[in-house]
Formats: C-alpha cells, structure tokens, sequence
C-alpha cells in the first residue's frame, strides 16, 4: 500500500481539502500542517487548542496510524492562481530518505545566510541523491548567468555560466529536468571541465528551483551516484521533492542579504556625510570619498573628474593610485568624456572591447583595466559638473546595485564640490567688484545715506561729464551738473538719503546748453545684514547711440522689425541665415527715356514721392527694405523676422504698389508732372540673409537664386498685360487669396530650365 505524506505552503492551507478530494479513493491520507500556522493561529486567538480539536474531529479522512511509518513527499502544492505541480508519489520502502528529506527542509528553513545556504543545500542534496558531488546554481537576472558561490569538491568559489548554455543553463533556459545516465554522450556537457580538475563525470542529474510565482530561480545539479549506477525515476522524484522546498529558503537568505546590503550602504553615506562637516579641506575630502568608493564597490582605482566649463575639458585633481598630478580629457572624448557629454551612466564589462576605451593610457602606465563604472555628478539644478570613475571590481563586472552606490556617492561629492566653489567665489568676489566696475560701459555710482558719493566708476565718469579732478567723498550735487539737471539731481539725492528704488527711462541729462544724452537710469537700495538701508547704487545706461540706430533702421524696416534687431544686436556677425523667403522687385517702366527728359533736380523730387508712396506699402505689410536701385526697389518678407504668410503679404504689398501708383499718377496729372509705369515680380525659395560686407561696413541683404528670379519676372513683366509676375511656389501659397491667371512657362536668363509664370491681377 503506497503512503503520502503531504507538505502544504502555510500561504495556502485551503489546499487540504482539495488533495482529499483527490485521493477520494486511498484509505487515508496524513496531513503535516505547517508548525508556524499552528504557532500563528494560537497567537491570534486564545482558542486555538479547542478549535484545532474541533478540527481533528470534523476531518474524517485524516488516519492516525499513517503518522510515522513509511511516508513518502510530494511537492508543495500552490494557490490556484498558479498551476500546481504533479504530485509525486515515493514508494514506501526507504523510510531514510524521508527522514533525511525532513531534516535538510528544516534547516534550510532555519539558515538565512546566502553562503551558508548555499552549502547546506549542497550538502544535503549529496548526502539525500547519494551522489558524490551537487552544485546549485542562482540565476542572475541582471546579468542572464547562472552562478554558484560554492561548487562542492572543488576549489572554485564562484561559477559562472550563461543560460541557455551547458547542462545547468540548459535547464534554467527550458525548465525541465534533465536526466543524462553518460555525461560525455551529451554534446551539452563541457569536457573540459573534466580535464581541468581531474574529476571524471559519468552521470548527471539537474532540476530546476522554481518560486511561488513559477519562475525559475535556480538550479540543483547532483553528479554520480555513489553506487556508480545512473540515476533512475526514484532519483527524479526526490529531487523534485527536495527542490520544491529550495525556492522557499533561497528567497528569504536573498532578501537578507539585499537587508544587510542596504545597512551596509546606509551606514557608508552616513559616514560620508559626517566627513562633510569634519574635513575643512574639500581636496582632502573628495580623496577620502573616493577611497571609500573604492573599498565599497570593492573597486581597484577610482578617479573624480571636474567639469571645465572655459575649456570644455574634465579633468581630475586626485586620481587615487595614479601618479599623475593632472588628467585633462575633452568632453565627449573616452568613457569619463562621454558621460560628461551625455550624462548617462556606462557600465562596461570589458573595457579593451569598448571603442570609446583608450588603450594608450594602460600602455603607458602598466595597468591593465578590466572593467568600468562611470556615473556622472550632478548640482541641485541637474547640471553635469563632474565624472565619478571607478575600475576593476573584484570578483567580475559592476552591477545595477554598484551603479546606485555610485550615484548616491557622487550626489555627496556634489555637496562637497559645490561648498568648495561657493567659498572660492566668496574669497574672489571683493578682488572682482573693483575689477569688473572699472571696465564696465555701463555707469555705477554708489551713495551712502547722508548723501555721499562713496564710489564712481569710470564709465559713470564718461556719461555724466564728471572731470576726473571731481573725486568721491563730497555730494550728489557737488558731482552732477544741478543746474542744467536740478529735477534729476535733487530726486537722486532724496532717493540716496531715504533708501528708495527709483527708474527713470530715456532720461535726457543736460552735458551742455547744446550737448545731451539719453539715459536709462536705476537707483537701488543697499541694504545691509538686518535688511536697513545703507544707501543706493546708481546705474545708469548711455542709450544715445541705440536711440540714433533705432531712427536709423526704421528708415528701411518696419518699428516692430527695427525692436527685434535691435534686440539681437549683440548677435550680429558677419555672414548669414538660410531660409525660405518671398522676394519683391520693383522697377519703372522708360525710367532712363524719362530722365533724359527732365533736370536732375525734377527728377530726384519725383523719385522720393514714388518712393514714398511705394515703401509705404511695403512697411504696411510688414516687409523689410532692402535696398533702391536707380529706380528699382528690392523688398523681402521673412527676414530677418520670418512669418507664416509671408508670401501673401509680399502679394498684398504688390497689389498695394499698384494701388497707389494709380493714386500718384493722378496726382502727378494734376500738377502735370511725370506719370509712368511698373512692373513688380515677386518670387519664393530658400535664399541666404544676413550682413554681407566687411567689419568695417556691412550691409544686411539676401542672396540667392529666388532674388535672381524675381528680378527676372520683373522684366517679364514688360512682354505681359499683367504687372504683377509670381512664380509658382508663391502660387501655390496664394491661389486662395487672388486671383491669379496662369502665363506659361518661361525661360528667363540664368536658369537652365523654364518657370512657371502667373500673374495676378490689380486691384479694383
């Protein structure tokens, strides 16, 4: 009669009265509950002992007489949610192994070191499969490898095997047991291990270690039998048994460790932080960071990098077990460049298989790098301004837990490196302030409360007119022209002995009965630790020459346009733009036939009331001037400030010209002055604008083969009734707004290939 002792996962004692359903037709079957429910269920209630009797007395199919003789282990049963495994029943004949089979799960559920675990799960499977050797080896998520920490019999510590390759990884990569009764009959097996050590592998048995959720976890692997017979079903079974309860102990030693690890790095960052206030000398401190780094991560070397910003370079002030006193590296050059370019962590394996790695550096020096971690160092606002490097981790490559270490590391070097600037910058800033306000263009005078000019800068000098025998030490009214400034001067002087921010734009400042400037002027109060007042600094700004530019530019551009360069003057340089841009030529039909005609003098008066009229509408649309040509003009829209519609408005303007041209000749009529005629053509396309010229004397233009192009059509225009030419691009952009009449394709010079012409009408 075949016996079944059942161990059911205290997660799912429900399980019970699902397996008496199942053996419906066995005598009897013995249920072991597991000790902690029993301790658990006494602990939350005071009734525990009646209700387990109440229990006893309810379930009928528990037999008492199959308690100790005999039992054979099936796997541990799981929640619904997973499938169950099949229960495996042991013949009765070896009550040994049933006893050996109890004791191993009730130590490893004792055990919660990893390494000792490990070893008793080793022991235990050798001494359970009478096998002469056993090895069990973890998976490795991260990293896709089997690992074993101890391999028993050999001298190895730690083993590593991918999955998916040998025996091991062959089971961990499918799930299913593996039974090989000739180890070098399986073209899996790696002989070589067997040549290395001596050892002599005949049969093989390798099962995985699944958790609760059914993923594998590992893998147990026992190695032949003692009695030098292959491992039979019997073997395969307990196995199964046996590792059913392997999940369970792996899991929680895991865990404990993970626990111990966070302790461990915990107490590091505290002891990191505690350096922080102890250590003065921010050298002395990022060197001492960096060999706690190193003892750590259990890291051979570790370097900090430092941004420079002026160079674009990193470079390093403590290389720890590097002679050199400086390594500069440009940014984006090497593995620690690379991270400072792009601020991602790198990890790397193998560094000579890494084309970013510089092999010259070990030649030079002797080392030899194997493996790298880099993290970039970060300020509060995410600023890369350092490089944390550590190389060669004892044992194999960096890890995910290693790269957080890491950047917690180097978030408190940032707290080091950022005490250390701001302390320098303190130290420097009263050698800066004299420096800087000597050469500054802009005006800086600082008075005290009683009125007393305290300091004056040189520029302050040049735009008040202040001679340089006036010293500082006397009054507001001493220094300044009150005469010419009496309103200014007396405010300034009231706003000095009150403590009062005052702002005052395009100030005119009397120099002379003839002479001034156009100022804007700031007044703000100094205060002092307890925020009281202790005087104000003036700045004043000499706007005279930007006020004289302004007038200047909105003699060819719009106001809105002259604002927006005004505003990038500093950004003005030689050279150009590439953009799409609508160009608008312009010309007089007979213009030198009517200059033959008439004196120069006419002839000038005529052309500012055509231009007049015309640039108006050009300006209206908010077109850019470019330039007069005799009596042509050249128009753009879309630079320098570009607009959706520019091709309509570069149309509307057209058609405006034409407009107003009516208007002008009538006008002429009347006086019996000059009528005449023009042609307009206006085309589209990607044109370069900007300051074409030299440093001496620029001049902002387009070029381009759509300004060749419009003047082309403009000629057109002469052989067509239509006085408005368009190419099709602008076409294509306007056909909704005009009315526009399709010419044909013309040749126009220049151009080896034709254009297709349109035309569009006037206005009403």
């Amino acid at each position: 009669m075949a016996q079944v002792l059942l161990v059911v996962s205290r997660e799912a004692p429900n399980l019970l009265e699902r397996f008496a359903k199942e053996f419906q037709t066995v005598e009897a079957v013995t249920v072991l509950r597991d000790r902690r429910v029993g301790e658990r269920r006494r602990r939350e209630d005071a009734n525990g002992a009646e209700r387990r009797r109440s229990d006893r007395r309810q379930q009928t199919w528990a037999d008492t007489r199959l308690r100790s003789e005999g039992w054979a282990l099936s796997d541990a049963l799981t929640e619904e949610s997973h499938p169950a495994p099949v229960i495996v029943a042991l013949p009765a004949a070896d009550p040994r192994k049933v006893n050996e089979l109890l004791d191993a799960i009730q130590m490893l559920s004792r055990e919660l070191d990893l390494t000792r675990l490990l070893q008793i799960i080793m022991d235990k499977a050798s001494r359970l499969m009478n096998a002469h050797r056993s090895s069990l080896f973890v998976v490795d998520e991260e990293r896709q490898e089997l690992w074993s920490k101890i391999a028993q019999g050999l001298e190895v510590r730690e083993i590593r095997v991918p999955i998916g390759q040998g025996i091991a990884g062959s089971v961990a990569a499918t799930g299913e047991t593996v039974n090989i009764p000739e180890a070098y009959e399986d073209p899996r097996f790696n002989q070589e291990v067997d040549r290395r050590t001596g050892y002599r592998t005949r049969s093989i048995l390798c099962a995985p270690v699944r958790d609760s959720a059914g993923r594998i976890v590992a893998v147990l692997q026992v190695l032949n039998r003692l009695d030098g017979e292959p491992f039979d079903a019997y073997d395969e079974r307990l196995l199964d048994a046996f590792v059913g309860q392997i999940a369970i102990a792996l899991r929680n030693a895991q865990q404990m460790e993970q626990i111990e690890a966070r302790r461990k790095t915990s107490e590091l960052l505290l002891d990191v932080m505690k350096s922080f206030s102890s250590e003065l000398e921010v050298d002395q401190l990022l060197k001492r960071i960096m060999e706690r780094t190193s003892a750590v991560l259990q890291a051979d070397r570790s370097t900090l990098f430092l941004v420079d910003k002026r160079t674009r370079e990193i470079w390093s002030k403590v290389a720890q077990g590097d002679k050199l006193a400086e390594i500069r590296v440009p940014i984006g050059r090497g593995i620690a460049g690379t991270v400072a370019a792009t601020g991602e962590t790198i990890n790397i394996p193998d560094a000579y298989a890494d084309p970013r790695f510089n092999q010259e550096v070990d030649r030079r020096t002797g080392y030899r790098t194997r493996t790298i971690l880099c993290a970039p160092v970060r300020d509060g606002a995410g600023e890369i301004v350092g490089v944390s490097q550590v190389l060669n981790k004892a044992g194999g490559p960096f890890t995910r837990d290693d790269e957080s270490l890491l950047a917690a590391l180097s978030a408190q070097a940032f707290i080091a490196l950022d005490n250390a600037r701001l302390f320098e910058s303190v130290v420097q800033m009263k050698n800066y302030n004299e420096s800087i306000l000597s050469c500054m263009a802009t005006g800086v005078m600082t008075v005290d409360r009683d009125g007393t000019v305290t300091s004056v800068n040189p520029a302050f000098r040049r735009i008040f007119a202040v001679p340089e025998s006036a010293e500082a030490g006397g009054g507001v009214r001493d220094l300044l022209d009150v005469k010419r400034n009496e309103t200014f001067v007396t405010r300034l002087d009231q706003c000095a002995r009150v403590g009062e921010a005052h702002t005052e734009y395009e100030l005119k400042y009397a120099i002379t009965d003839e002479e001034s400037v156009n100022l804007n002027v700031s007044v703000v109060p100094l205060l002092d630790g307890k925020r009281s007042s202790v005087g104000v600094v003036v700045v004043a700004e000499d706007i005279t020459q930007e006020q004289r530019l302004m007038s200047t530019l909105c003699r060819y551009v719009t106001r809105e346009i002259a604002e927006e360069v005004m505003k990038q003057k500093g950004q003005i340089r030689m050279g150009g733009t590439r953009a799409p841009i609508s160009i608008l030529f312009s010309d007089i039909r007979n213009f030198t036939t009517i200059s033959e005609k008439y004196e120069p003098e006419k002839i000038v008066e005529f052309l500012n009331d055509y231009f007049a009229a015309m640039v108006h509408e050009i300006f209206a649309e908010q077109g850019t001037l470019d330039k007069f040509m005799g009596d042509g003009i050249m128009a753009v829209f879309g630079a320098p400030i570009s607009r959706p519609d520019d091709p309509v408005r570069a149309v509307r303007a057209a058609r405006g010209m034409r407009r107003s041209l009516r208007e002008f000749n009538a006008r002429q009529r009347l006086k019996g002055g000059i009528e005449v005629e023009i042609g307009i053509g206006i085309s589209h396309g990607e044109s370069i604008s900007g300051n074409i010229g030299s440093e001496q004397r620029m001049e902002y233009t387009v070029i381009g083969d759509s300004v060749n192009l419009a003047s082309r059509l403009e000629g057109l225009t002469k052989n067509h009734p239509y006085k408005i030419l368009i190419n099709d691009r602008i076409y294509e952009q306007v056909k909704d707004e005009f009315q526009c009449v399709l010419i044909g394709e013309e040749r126009v010079k220049g151009k080896a290939q034709t254009v297709q012409v349109y035309g569009v009408s006037d206005p009403a």
